[in-house]
């Protein structure tokens, strides 16, 4: 009797116990999309929104989530965040938002439940401050692109891995010039083998092309914004192409996370590889190649224009 009574009986809810689990080191990045109309999409841009700054107040909606997971989620273990660090990408024409969120913090367990609510309820608060004016927004394709830490360790979706489809990625635009501080926006122009970019000041050097990511800017952007709002709105304050010195500004790779060796394919056969990442300040002032640039030498040479596609391979 006491035999059917168990077979019958149903698992009752309960936490997993990782009371024996060792505490690492473990972080989480999480990815998704909110899809608008290119209008709502430059009106958040300008600032022109009556609820006020979407992006500055989509992000604290998403780290006073992510903090609060456990009581969201039920079943998820109390954990520590040491770090949480929300990223939007605003294409230059477009229609969605890309929201990025990487959780760290040291436990017995992931952190990948913070994450995905810090994406999920930056993306509600984008939605709600601009419902008033689109109501068709759409929330899509949130996902984990990575985690590390623990037993099991490094996962990395296939999206995200070097010479997967994620890999791609778009010339932004080309930049040169014959002063190291600042370069021009050019329509064209010419990488040669060995040496870079026909007519810049860096070309034949170490570090014979330079390249930075649309999202370092953005993210910069974002930070003064949260520094003195008023005045990033009422001066128009930019980063534009070729300001901080880069020869192609890029978008949808992430440039930093390459390592030394790789191999990136631009337009139909211009192929460079990774020689550096970042380099040492010089002189006072932000500058972002320093900080998240990358520089690489010229295997294959070729004509480059904004709109170029460009591919990743994996190290060589």
């Amino acid at each position: 009797m006491s035999s059917q009574m168990d077979d019958n009986m149903i698992t009752p809810v309960k936490m997993i116990d990782v009371t024996e689990k060792n505490e690492t080191v473990r972080e989480a990045v999480a990815r998704g999309r909110i899809e608008m109309e290119a209008a709502t999409l430059e009106r958040i841009r300008r600032g022109d929104v009556a609820k006020g700054d979407v992006l500055a107040v989509s992000q604290t909606a998403g780290i006073l989530a992510a903090k609060d997971t456990q009581r969201l989620i039920p079943l998820c273990h109390p954990l520590l965040l040491t770090n949480i660090w929300i990223e939007f990408y605003l294409p230059p024409d477009g229609n969605y938002i890309d929201i990025t969120a990487t959780t760290r913090g040291i436990g017995k367990t992931g952190f990948e439940m913070e994450a995905f609510i810090a994406v999920s309820v930056s993306a509600l608060n984008i939605y709600d401050m601009c419902k008033a004016t689109d109501k068709s927004m759409r929330i899509t394709d949130i996902r984990l692109l990575k985690k590390s830490g623990g037993k099991s360790g490094v996962f990395i979706a296939e999206e995200n891995k070097e010479g997967s489809a994620n890999s791609r990625g778009k010339v932004v635009a080309v930049c040169i010039g014959e002063g190291k501080d600042k370069k021009e926006q050019v329509s064209e122009a010419v990488l040669q083998e060995e040496y870079g970019f026909v007519g810049d000041t860096h070309a034949g050097s170490s570090r014979q092309v330079s390249l930075l990511a649309q999202e370092t800017i953005d993210k910069m952007i974002m930070a003064l914004s949260s520094i003195n709002p008023l005045r990033m709105k009422t001066q128009n304050i930019r980063i534009n192409p070729g300001e901080s010195a880069e020869n192609l500004l890029t978008k949808n790779i992430d440039l930093i996370s390459l390592q030394v060796g790789t191999k990136i394919h631009i337009g139909k056969e211009a192929v460079i590889q990774v020689s550096e990442i970042g380099k040492e300040y010089h002189k006072p002032g932000y500058y972002l190649i320093p900080l998240e640039g990358v520089f690489a030498k010229v295997i294959k040479g070729g004509v480059i224009k904004p709109g170029d596609d460009i591919l990743v391979e994996g190290n060589s």
